[in-house]
C-alpha cells in the first residue's frame, strides 16, 4: 500500500480518481460498494469473493485490496480514511470470513445431496419397517 502512494505514477492516479469528494464505503458479505456521499451515486462495486490480498499502510490512514479480475488479472484499490482505516478492514475481513463459511457450508450441503441412498439388506429392512409403522406401505 505504501509503496503504491509514494510511487509518482501513483500518487497521479489517486489525486486524479477520488479528487477530494467524500465516499461512503458499504461493507457487506457479498459486495463493497462506494458510494459519492453527496448523491449516493454508486461509483464502484467489488464482489468480496474475488479480493485476493488486503493490507493497511504503515499509515494507518490507508488501506489496499487486490481484486482478481480474470485470468492474470488484477486490479489494486487503496483508500484514504481521516481516521484509521483499521475498522474498515476489520469489517472486509468479517465479511470475507463469513463469505468463505458460507461457501463451505454449500459445498457441505452439495456433498450430501449427492450421496446416494444405502442399498443394502439393512437399509430395506429400514425402510420396510418405516412403511409399515408409519402407515405408508402396503397393508398385508
Amino acid at each position: 500500500v505504501s509503496s503504491g502512494i509514494n510511487a509518482e505514477h501513483g500518487k497521479q492516479w489517486y489525486q486524479r480518481r477520488v479528487r477530494g469528494e467524500s465516499v461512503t464505503m458499504e461493507v457487506h458479505v457479498s459486495s463493497i460498494n462506494l458510494i459519492k456521499t453527496a448523491d449516493r451515486t454508486l461509483l464502484a462495486e467489488h464482489r468480496v469473493r474475488f479480493i485476493s490480498f488486503m493490507a493497511l499502510g504503515a499509515d494507518e490512514n490507508f488501506l489496499g485490496y487486490i481484486v482478481h479480475g480474470g485470468p492474470k488479472i488484477f486490479y489494486c484499490h487503496v483508500y484514504q480514511n481521516e481516521g484509521s482505516c483499521a475498522e474498515v478492514a476489520r469489517s472486509i475481513q468479517d465479511a470475507c470470513t463469513l463469505r468463505y463459511q458460507l461457501l463451505l457450508a454449500k459445498q457441505e450441503d452439495m456433498k450430501k445431496a449427492e450421496k446416494p441412498e444405502p442399498q443394502g439388506i439393512f437399509s430395506f429392512l429400514r425402510r420396510k419397517l418405516k412403511q409399515k409403522s408409519g402407515g405408508e406401505g402396503e397393508k398385508p
